[in-house]
């Protein structure tokens, strides 16, 4: 339902209702990276009236195993926990009650659908093994808390691991998923220009920082167009530009930020070296100087193929399975995939009816048949 209907689509499914309920709950109680307390308690609280441990970890996160009835292998999922400084503007009636922070891309979800699958698991232990469930924080803002949750043996004794995310460019019923990349690199770029300033009836004087920030910005746009090969997916978009305090002023400095987005390492290397060339040859130009601060941010998530196949075969008659173009955006769910085998998921939750707002808008909604539908994703990759 964009937030419609009973929650289950009209699909003979147990759980329908009480992932809406989880979900709802959690809708309500958005908090931001590495400050999820209320968030882990809803969750720690009904895990431990499952008959489970989960462990703290990760600063705010949580680890649960759920044991098998036959020895097997031991499968870790994982679900984010984390909102967005957003201010709701959807007029649920469940909407955040927290001012300014939201749950605009489907975290909620993931953990709902989670938990839910924890309740299926406990009742339903008809699978070998292990199943690791982790509720992990700070996807949102790097360096995110994969990496951490990682470092404090978060996959210790984890044979594979497997993740999805809602997706509102699909609609209910449609599952993306695909070999290699799945999401990009996603890199952050601060480019400083230093100049000199002056009275702005003296131009001739001074080496204008705002103009030449200015032209950065425009030759910054052609590095995908004219220095990456076409069929190679890239991004270079400039986000911020900041100089200068007053109208009368020619600015001595300047600033802009922007990202980089990349499939290929050699893309990613490529494009560096071409943003740091234009942007000091830029400055050069008008006797100025320019400096490059360049973070590299998640890497790209890329799926193990053994696991995609895995995946797909159990999810045959109950999604479509599509093979998705790879998404420009980033995950930390990346950092998991360089350790074990995996893979990750979109599950289309786009709204039945309505307008579909992208993710990271205030207005964003999900169609929550997609939720039971999520337990039923993981369960049938866990049991069949």
């Amino acid at each position: 339902m964009s937030e419609q209907g009973n929650g289950n689509g009209g699909m003979d499914m147990a759980w329908s209702d009480d992932v809406v309920t989880y979900r709802r709950a959690l809708h309500r109680i958005p908090e931001l990276a590495f400050q999820e307390e209320a968030t882990r308690d809803y969750l720690e609280e009904h895990l431990t009236g499952l008959g489970l441990a989960p462990r703290r970890a990760g600063g705010t996160g949580l680890v649960v195993d759920i044991a098998g009835q036959r020895p097997g292998p031991c499968l870790a999922i994982r679900a984010d926990m984390d909102g967005l400084p957003l201010t709701e503007e959807t007029g649920l009636n469940f909407a955040s009650e927290h001012p300014g922070i939201m749950h605009a891309c489907g975290h909620d979800g993931h953990m709902a659908i989670v938990l839910a699958l924890a309740d299926r698991l406990v009742a339903e232990p008809m699978f070998s093994g292990t199943v690791r469930l982790i509720f992990q924080p700070a996807e949102e803002r790097p360096p995110g808390g994969a990496q951490r949750l990682i470092a404090e043996g978060a996959l210790d004794g984890v044979d594979e691991i497997y993740g999805l995310h809602l997706w509102a460019d699909f609609p209910v019923g449609v599952a993306g998923i695909k070999e290699g990349a799945m999401m990009a690199n996603a890199d952050q770029f601060t480019v400083r220009i230093q100049g000199k300033g002056g009275h702005g009836s003296q131009p001739e004087a001074t080496q204008d920082a705002v103009l030449i920030a200015a032209q950065t910005v425009v030759n910054l746009q052609t590095v995908v167009s004219r220095r990456v090969p076409p069929l190679e997916p890239a991004v270079v978009s400039c986000g911020t530009i900041h100089g200068g305090q007053t109208f009368n002023i020619i600015a001595e400095t300047a600033e802009i930020t922007g990202t980089v987005r990349t499939l290929s390492m050699d893309t990613q290397r490529l494009i560096e070296e071409e943003i740091r060339r234009i942007a000091q040859g830029t400055a050069a130009l008008y006797g100025a100087q320019a400096e490059l601060i360049y973070d590299k941010g998640y890497p790209a998530v890329l799926n193990h193929e053994r696991a995609v196949a895995i995946w797909k075969e159990r999810l045959r008659g109950l999604v479509e399975v599509i093979r998705p173009q790879p998404s420009m955006g980033g995950e930390d769910f990346a950092y998991y995939l360089q350790q074990r085998p995996g893979a990750f998921l979109f599950l289309g939750a786009k709204p039945g009816h309505g307008t579909a707002f992208p993710h990271h808008s205030p207005h964003f909604v999900i169609d929550e048949r997609a939720l039971p539908l999520g337990v039923e994703v993981f369960y049938r990759l866990i049991c069949a």
